[in-house]
C-alpha cells in the first residue's frame, strides 16, 4: 500500500458535500418490490451478457462468470457498504441477501434517496431522466436535471427515433417541416426547460451514430424532411441540428454533456468532435467516461481547447486501471480544475459502489502523486475538493 493512501483514502471518505454529475437513478415507484434481482437487473452487471436467472444452479455459474469484472466488483461492495453487509454475495446467501434489500425499501419509501444523501454524500446530482426528458424526479432538493436532446436529432420524419425510441416531433406533439421554423421549436423548447431548471443539456448520441459533425448548409439540411431521405441527407440535417444546438447553449450557458467512447463503437471516440468543439469556442463540452477506451483523445482535447471539460462517470466502474492512467494525465496537463465524476447508475447501491471506486482511484492517484514529490498533500487534497464539488459549481454554477 502506498504511504499517503491511507491517509487519502480517509479524507475522501469525510467528504459529504459531493456534487454527482451524471446519474438516471431510477423514479420513486421503480422501488416498490425491489430485491437483489431488480437491482442487478437494472445494474452493469446486466450488460455482461450473463443471465443471473432464478435458481441456484444458474446464480451460481453466472456469479463465477462476472465476479472478476468490475461492475459486479463495485456493485457489490456498495451493497456491502449500504447493508452493513461483510460477506460476497453468493448463490446459497442470495436469498438472504435479497430479503435484507427488499425489506429495507419496502419500509421506508425514501430509503433510496436516504442512501444517496447519508450514504454517499451528494449534496447535488445532476439527473438524466431519459424516460422524462428534464426531470427532477420528485425531488428537487437533491436532484438537478439535465435535459436530453438526443430526440431533436431525428425530428426529421415523426417516424424516426434514436435508441430509446425518442423523437421530438411525437414527444412534443409537433408537426414540422421546414428547417427554420424546426431550429425555432428546438430553441423554444431548450429555453422552456432551462426556465424549469435543467442545468446542462445531455447528448448521448454515439449509441445512434458517430460523433463526427461537421459544419453544413441550411439547403442541405432541409432535404432531410423529405420522404425517403438519404443516409447523407440524414447526417446533414443531424450535423446542422448539433451546431444549432451548441449556439443555443453557449447563448443560454447551459453545458452540452457528450457521450463519448463506446456506444457503438463506431466513430465514438472524442476526437471527431473537434470540428463541432473548435467552432463553439463559446459552448461548453462536457465529455464523458473520458472517450474510453480512446482515452487520449481526451487528454489532447483538454490541453487543446479552453471549453473541453472532462468527466470521469463511469470510468471508474468501466477499469479502475484506465481511470487512474486519465486522472495522472489529466493532472499532469494542467487540467485537474477541470474535472468532474458521476456515478452514472440507476440505483442507490451501485451509485454508492460507483463512490467508492472513485474513491479507491482517486486515493491511490493522488497518494502516489504525493509519494513521488509531485505535489504536497495540500495540493493533493485540493485536487480532490475540486473533483468532487469545485470544479462542477464552476461549471454547471450549482
Amino acid at each position: 500500500m502506498r504511504k499517503y493512501f491511507s491517509d487519502m483514502a480517509e479524507y475522501l471518505i469525510h467528504q459529504k458535500s459531493i456534487i454527482n454529475t451524471h446519474s438516471h437513478h431510477m423514479a420513486d415507484r421503480e422501488f416498490e418490490g425491489y430485491n437483489l434481482d431488480k437491482l442487478l437487473e437494472n445494474s452493469y452487471v446486466d450488460w455482461t451478457g450473463f443471465s443471473l436467472g432464478e435458481d441456484y444452479g444458474t446464480r451460481k455459474n453466472a456469479l463465477q462468470k462476472v465476479r472478476s469484472s468490475s461492475y459486479f466488483t463495485w456493485l457489490q461492495k456498495g451493497v456491502q457498504e449500504v447493508y452493513g453487509i461483510r460477506e460476497s454475495i453468493t448463490a446459497e446467501n442470495w436469498s438472504k441477501i435479497s430479503k435484507v434489500i427488499s425489506e429495507a425499501h419496502r419500509d421506508d419509501k425514501l430509503f433510496h434517496i436516504k442512501v444517496l444523501t447519508d450514504v454517499c454524500g451528494y449534496s447535488k446530482i445532476i439527473e438524466d431522466a431519459y424516460w422524462e426528458p428534464g426531470s427532477n424526479n420528485n425531488h428537487p432538493l437533491l436532484f438537478t436535471p439535465a435535459f436530453r436532446i438526443n430526440s431533436f436529432l431525428f425530428g426529421y420524419n415523426p417516424l424516426a427515433s434514436d435508441h430509446g425510441g425518442n423523437n421530438a416531433l411525437t414527444l412534443y406533439n409537433r408537426r414540422i417541416s421546414d428547417i427554420d421554423e424546426y431550429m425555432n421549436f428546438v430553441m423554444e423548447t431548450i429555453l422552456l426547460k432551462k426556465q424549469q431548471g435543467c442545468i446542462a443539456l445531455k447528448l448521448p448520441i454515439a449509441y445512434d451514430r458517430g460523433l463526427d459533425f461537421v459544419e453544413t448548409s441550411k439547403e442541405k439540411a432541409q432535404k432531410a424532411f423529405l420522404h425517403g431521405a438519404s443516409e447523407i441527407e440524414i447526417k446533414a440535417f443531424q450535423d446542422y441540428v448539433v451546431f444549432g444546438i451548441c449556439r443555443i447553449a453557449a447563448e443560454l450557458n447551459l453545458p452540452v454533456q457528450c457521450h463519448t467512447g463506446m456506444g457503438k463503437m463506431l466513430r465514438s471516440n472524442a476526437m471527431w468532435l473537434k470540428e463541432v468543439i473548435e467552432k463553439n469556442n463559446c459552448t461548453k463540452f462536457v465529455l464523458f467516461h473520458c472517450s474510453y477506451p480512446w482515452i487520449e483523445d481526451i487528454n489532447a482535447l483538454a490541453r487543446k481547447f479552453h471549453n473541453v471539460y472532462p468527466d470521469i462517470c463511469w470510468l471508474p466502474l468501466l477499469s479502475p486501471s484506465a481511470a487512474k492512467g486519465m486522472l495522472h494525465e489529466l493532472i499532469e496537463g494542467g487540467t485537474a480544475d477541470k474535472i468532474c465524476w458521476g456515478c452514472d447508475t440507476w440505483t442507490p447501491e451501485e451509485s454508492c459502489g460507483a463512490m467508492i471506486a472513485l474513491r479507491f482511484v482517486l486515493a491511490d492517484v493522488l497518494s502516489e502523486k504525493v509519494e513521488e514529490g509531485y505535489f504536497s498533500m495540500d495540493d493533493a487534497k485540493l485536487t480532490a475538493d475540486g473533483i468532487l464539488s469545485g470544479n462542477a459549481r464552476k461549471i454547471y454554477g450549482v
